[in-house]
């Protein structure tokens, strides 16, 4: 059995590269040159971690990534930082409410613009001078007075920082000329078409004069669509030094790679917030525990594992190489390996995630596997706690989209499968309800628990057919859960004809 470990528990990790820096603070050429943070994407590459939270505000060694990306803007002198984001954007703004060192803003969008949208929509293109602008998923320390240097010298629209990569398929690429010109740009090609392996890190440095070209409320992407519009001799590449450290946190193998990178930089294996509790217990890094995290004895934890705040893992458990959402609890002889936990689940006893993903708020009854994606239905309103639906025959009939929509699972063999039916609306649910396995219906109505309910309720913002679908209980026939909710709609649709609101 693992030896029990004790771990000093420490507010924050001074000692990381822009902590470091921030001690030597750098000048930029110009005092007045903003910042631009392009933190409005949805971060699927992270679900189901980013389904509540936004990308920038997923924990990375136990602060935001978009903290760590503020805090090295930053210390390069640029504390004038434009955020663009989006989805959940509240978190962000709330998370920063305090700060001084730096001025954020926060432009507001009517829709999704793209990447240079957002940009020219923050009104980047009336300034002076030009603008740093950095993806919100970037962990570097790479010298960025180095890149506004060249940029200055090179005399172009646009500056990209390259750097060498192994995949060059998932990235821009570019073909250097020798005086730093970009010769050709593409924006992640098919593997047999890659003519470089120079990757845009997603750093640029540009000027007000390249927002000219993007369109005015269109959605417009910087690599897609502007970047080819530049002509020769207007966009430049700056490669980084090659022992300096890049890497794109939006998806889980660079997250790790991040993680390990900073607690090296910290000269420790094993991270943990705020009243930790490790009860004889196997800590094994890289690995980082958040705030408020219970272990219980016997357990093994890493490497490579990351527990999110609020998480309990019970008695003799095993963890490795995954993450594991906020608020989220395993009971005892968990197995979870190679796999990502969303937030708030539940998992019974003996319950294994063997190179699988759950979404939130998904309850694993005792001595189940899961070896493949389980989705339930995602809830999403600015604060991530549940999407009311307005009063409305309108929006209780309305067909929902493929987040919002309703799994069906089972459990079969020992394992927690997908049925292959997905309900997009009530009328959708209750034709699935009468052919799907009676398994599935069974495992949304478990003890202690109705999906079916928290579905209308979270989604429809129909209190009434919730309070009934929940009064059922699990023994009772499908006819009647069929009865309920046929009756419902029956009624919703007589009164759209009628032209009566629906509540």
């Amino acid at each position: 059995m693992a030896s029990q470990i004790v771990i000093s528990v420490c507010h924050s990790l001074y000692s990381t590269a822009w902590h470091d820096a921030k001690c030597k603070k750098k000048e930029v050429k110009k005092e007045d040159m903003k910042a631009v943070i392009l933190a409005g994407g949805f971060g699927t590459r992270l679900r189901p971690l980013t389904f509540t939270k936004p990308k920038p505000m997923v924990p990375l060694v136990n602060k935001p990534v978009i903290e760590h990306v503020v805090d090295y803007l930053a210390s390069h002198g640029l504390d004038d930082i434009v955020v663009t984001t989006t989805f959940l954007r509240e978190m962000v703004m709330d998370h920063f409410r305090y700060r001084e060192d730096v001025r954020l803003s926060y432009p507001t969008e009517p829709y999704p613009l793209g990447t240079a949208g957002s940009v020219k929509n923050a009104g980047l293109e009336e300034e002076d001078e030009p603008f740093v602008v950095i993806q919100g998923d970037n962990i570097t320390d790479m010298d960025l007075r180095g890149l506004i240097d060249f940029h200055y010298g090179a005399g172009g629209l646009v500056t990209i920082a390259v750097t060498r990569v192994e995949d060059p398929w998932n990235y821009g690429i570019v073909q250097l000329e020798g005086d730093g010109r970009i010769g050709r740009f593409y924006e992640k090609p098919a593997k047999g078409k890659c003519f470089s392996n120079l990757a845009s890190t997603g750093i640029y440095v540009v000027e007000p004069k390249a927002l000219e070209l993007v369109p005015d409320g269109v959605a417009f992407d910087f690599a897609k669509d502007l970047f080819p519009l530049l002509g020769d001799g207007k966009m430049f590449g700056y490669e980084i030094e090659a022992d300096n450290f890049w890497v794109d946190v939006g998806q889980p193998a660079g997250y790790m790679k991040a993680m390990e990178w900073m607690l090296k930089k910290a000269n420790r294996d094993v991270f943990m917030g705020d009243n930790v509790e490790v009860n004889g217990s196997g800590i094994t890094g890289p690995t980082v525990i958040g705030d408020n995290v219970t272990v219980e004895e016997g357990s093994s934890v890493g490497p490579n594992a990351v527990l999110f705040e609020d998480v309990y893992i019970g008695k003799n458990s095993n963890l490795e190489q995954c993450f594991i959402g906020e608020h989220t609890m395993a009971e005892e002889n968990a197995c979870i390996k190679n796999a990502i936990i969303g937030a708030n689940c539940e998992l019974g006893k003996d319950v294994e995630v063997l190179n699988g993903r759950v979404w939130p708020f998904v309850t694993i009854p005792h001595r189940s596997t899961v070896d493949s994606t389980i989705k339930r239905f995602v809830r999403f309103n600015g604060n991530g706690n549940g999407r009311k639906a307005e009063t409305g025959s309108g929006d209780l009939l309305r067909t929902v989209s493929d987040e919002e929509a309703f799994y069906f699972n089972m459990r079969k063999g020992g394992k927690i499968v997908h049925t292959g039916f997905v309900a997009h609306s009530l009328e959708m649910f209750v034709d699935i309800l009468r052919k799907v396995d009676k398994r599935s219906v069974n495992y949304h109505c478990g003890e202690g628990y109705n999906d079916f309910a928290a579905w209308i309720r979270d989604v429809f913002g129909d209190e009434e057919l919730a309070s009934e679908v929940a009064g059922m209980q699990w023994w009772e026939p499908r006819s009647k859960l069929i009865r309920l909710v046929q009756a419902r709609i029956s009624e919703l649709k007589s009164r759209a004809e009628a032209g009566v609101d629906a509540l």
